[in-house]
């Protein structure tokens, strides 16, 4: 593998959901009426905060939800789920470059530029896995009437 193939391997598929995404999510949370209290329940306390408002959540919990109220409206809580976000499944580039950089070269090298790339695209896998930013919360944005009692 040339060392600017291996530079732009490094660079681009290391962590790609870790780079693009980071360990937290901004959601934004909305109510009609505004001015709801929201209790955010995702691994750490976090203060409550008013609506419109926007959350930083981490993407690595097991269980996630918030909780809005407002005197003289039920309350309502909204539930996370989580899904594999679509820049995680971008670490596969490492080793399709360097499958794609050997086979340029015709050579018995071919195959050590194959796992060079597979390393490199595995790190960033492990990278993505370990801090959470493979993860994306959803919903990604909160909106909701609040029914009076």
């Amino acid at each position: 593998m040339n060392l600017k193939t291996l530079i732009a391997v490094v660079l681009f598929t290391q962590g790609c959901a870790t780079l693009h995404n980071g360990r937290h999510q901004s959601v934004s949370v909305t109510s009609d009426p505004a001015g709801a209290t929201v209790d955010v329940h995702c691994g750490k306390a976090q203060p409550p905060a008013l609506t419109p408002a926007t959350l930083r959540l981490p993407r690595k919990v097991e269980e996630c939800s918030i909780v809005l109220s407002k005197p003289g409206f039920q309350s309502e809580t909204v539930v996370f789920d989580t899904s594999v976000s679509r820049w995680f499944w971008a670490n596969f580039a490492g080793p399709i470059i360097g499958g794609a950089s050997g086979a340029t070269r015709h050579s018995d090298l071919a195959f050590i530029d194959f796992l060079a790339g597979a390393f490199v695209g595995g790190v960033g896998f492990a990278v993505d896995a370990i801090t959470g930013a493979m993860w994306e919360l959803e919903p990604a944005r909160v909106e909701r009437k609040l029914v009076p009692k």
